[in-house]
């Protein structure tokens, strides 16, 4: 059976992904959160991540603490297992999450030209309290309830690259880009998982005047209309009273059909809460 050491102590998003990653691909293993041996780094049924002061990918050793070049151990497990480069390009925070751990946070806040404090207050409870169960743990097997948790999520990252790949791929298919008023609407019918890949395919359209997109609602058998980009011209409260319509978001960024509506119609409510160019709507 394989074997993964990882650090003791406090745990990271570093280790904690680069371990939830091997599981989801080596099928099972044993988890070991201790400090690495020779013999560890040796055995290449052993994989020894963030820890060990050795990166050589042909022996299963992914640390980067002895290199200040290195990326941090989960990008260098992604490398290995070939999911880097479209890693890198679906999610946004990834790079990011390299520098947060090479660099820290200080460093990150000013490359990303925010305050540190930012970076600290959009912290996640979820993710302390995940690893903070981790930093508990001093061995994983598969009798654990933990170790099922980190392989279904390590399995659930892989799958949703190629999910986003193959969905940006589809909107560019059949994505519409249709006028309303003098800006634009995007417009995808596709149901399962709407809004998937919506930022990669607005990214690489790169088209300012698209201001909003209509998809289906998971939330109900209509449209979701949604402002794109905090665009203030437009204000769905201008269409509360509409008949067709079923809510609105109390800050106007977003309403929602009845029904699935006929496009035309879907439209012209679209194009009744774009204020005047000339004027923008009270917030």
């Amino acid at each position: 059976m394989y074997r993964i050491i990882a650090h003791p102590g406090s745990a990271h998003k570093d280790d904690f992904m680069s371990v939830s990653i091997l599981l989801a691909t080596l099928g099972s293993a044993e988890v070991f959160r201790r400090e690495a041996t020779s013999h560890d780094l040796a055995d290449p049924n052993t994989y020894v991540v963030d820890v060990g002061m050795d990166y050589d990918p042909e022996r299963h050793n992914f640390d980067h603490h002895q290199d200040s070049t290195l990326p941090c151990a989960f990008h260098l497990v992604m490398r290995y297992l070939g999911h880097h480069d479209a890693a890198m390009a679906v999610f946004g925070w990834y790079a990011h999450m390299s520098m947060m751990d090479v660099r820290g946070p200080y460093r990150t806040a000013q490359y990303l030209g925010v305050d540190t404090s930012i970076l600290f207050a959009s912290s996640s409870p979820i993710d302390g309290y995940i690893l903070s169960c981790f930093s508990k743990l001093k061995q994983l097997t598969q009798q654990d309830a933990f170790y099922g948790l980190m392989k279904e999520f390590g399995e659930d990252f892989i799958e949703m690259v190629g999910l986003k790949i193959k969905r940006l791929e589809r909107l560019k298919k059949e994505t519409q880009i249709l006028p309303v008023k003098h800006l634009k609407a995007l417009v995808s019918k596709i149901e399962d998982n709407p809004k998937l890949s919506m930022e990669l395919f607005l990214r690489d359209l790169g088209d300012d005047e698209v201001a909003i997109s209509i998809t289906p609602s998971v939330r109900g058998e209509g449209w979701e209309i949604l402002r794109l980009g905090d665009n203030l011209q437009i204000d769905f409260r201008a269409v509360v009273s509409h008949p067709g319509i079923r809510f609105v978001h109390v800050n106007g960024f977003m309403a929602k059909t009845q029904k699935l509506i006929p496009l035309e119609s879907v439209l012209e409510i679209a194009s009744q809460a774009i204020d005047d160019p000339k004027g923008l709507m009270p917030q």
